[in-house]
């Protein structure tokens, strides 16, 4: 598993996630759950759910880049507001591409401290186990024992 993940070329999670948010963003129903938007805050929840998978793939994305070095503090938190960023320029685009819905200011809120959830989920618990298992993996394993450090 170690080897399959750091064969992975870097950025192609990032664009997946991005083709993810774009699809949910801009399709009308497309898992069919319109009845669950009677509950309150279920499309909020789901905001905050989409950015926070987008901005931790994002942070991890960079992380696995920077092997061996430790990812920056600054350039996480980038990539937590480029998410944010995103989630406010697709309810803007949904004005005007998508289904015609109004923006909604409680989804960009939602999709806000979703992003900033995973900036702190990946700060405070993920960064030294994810670091440890990749990079344990390229310092002992035969692939990238010529890989210079």
């Amino acid at each position: 598993m170690k080897t399959f993940i750091l064969n992975i070329p870097t950025g192609l999670p990032s664009v997946i996630m991005v083709g993810i948010v774009l699809f949910f963003s801009l399709s009308r129903d497309p898992l069919g759950l319109s009845r669950f938007y009677d509950v309150p805050f279920a499309e909020a929840f789901g905001h905050l759910v989409l950015y926070f998978f987008l901005a931790l793939v994002l942070i991890m994305d960079y992380a696995k880049a920077r092997l061996p070095h430790h990812s920056k503090y600054d350039a996480e938190a980038g990539f937590a507001a480029s998410a944010a960023t995103f989630a406010l320029i697709m309810e803007m685009a949904q004005l005007y591409i998508g289904d015609g819905t109004n923006f909604d200011f409680t989804n960009w809120i939602a999709a806000c401290i979703g992003a900033l959830l995973a900036f702190l989920f990946f700060r405070l618990w993920l960064l030294h186990p994810f670091r440890h298992y990749l990079y344990h993996t390229m310092q002992h394993h035969w692939r990238y024992a010529r890989r210079k450090k």
